[in-house]
């Protein structure tokens, strides 16, 4: 094992973003540009809104250039809700301890995350965690974020190392997913929302520990996977 690829936020970070703001500013744009109200829902996350509109778009012949103008819209209003959170992350409990842990040995780290580089970063500034990372990869670092392949892949070639030879550590089935696809390790930290949706899918991760037990539980769990 060569690096530790670890998501962000439920993970290494409390992310106290206002989840349902940002859904229902997503939804007036997505109304707004002729998607009904009966297709997309507050309780379905702005990704699974989005993809479910762009399929109504596409239906209707939408220009593509316009449906990237409306998702772009989307996304420069969400990073603004998402910017405000980055500025009240506060850190997981006994996280700096495995990070310490890892580096000490000379294990690769990125972020591997849905959040916008940029707010990534601010979010290890404000807990003080990013100088133990050598690479941040948001959803606006590849054309196709994580769930798909692609993510991983663009952070295994930047760090220069085989997907097998990375462990990729989540708190959602996405990241899990992620790195089944790609064939890697993963621990899945288990959180109020873990199983909210695709849970068989998250129960597919090498070791699961819930988030409460991540000081007494993840070095031990990473270590068996080295």
């Amino acid at each position: 094992m060569q690096a530790l690829i670890w998501d962000l936020d439920g993970t290494l970070i409390h992310f106290k973003i206002n989840f349902i703001k940002a859904r229902r500013i997503a939804i007036e744009i997505l109304k707004k540009n002729g998607i009904p109200k009966s297709a997309i829902s507050i309780k379905k996350s702005i990704l699974d809104n989005v993809k479910d509109s762009i399929q109504i778009f596409k239906k209707k012949n939408i220009d593509p250039v316009q449906i990237n103008s409306i998702i772009k819209k989307i996304d420069t209003e969400v990073s603004k809700i998402e910017h405000e959170a980055a500025l009240k992350a506060t850190k997981i409990d006994g996280i700096e301890k495995v990070l310490e842990f890892a580096r000490d040995r000379n294990l690769k780290q990125a972020i591997y995350t849905y959040n916008t580089k940029k707010n990534a970063i601010t979010s290890l500034k404000t807990v003080n965690l990013l100088q133990y990372f050598t690479l941040i990869a948001g959803r606006d670092s590849v054309e196709n974020p994580k769930p798909h392949k692609d993510h991983l892949l663009f952070i295994c070639e930047k760090l220069e190392v085989d997907p097998e030879q990375v462990l990729v550590i989540g708190d959602t089935y996405r990241d899990i997913e992620g790195a089944l696809k790609v064939g890697a390790k993963s621990i899945a930290i288990k959180t109020k929302t873990s199983n909210f949706a695709n849970q068989d899918i998250f129960e597919q991760a090498d070791i699961i520990i819930p988030q409460e037990k991540i000081a007494e539980q993840l070095i031990n769990a990473i270590s068996q996977l080295l």
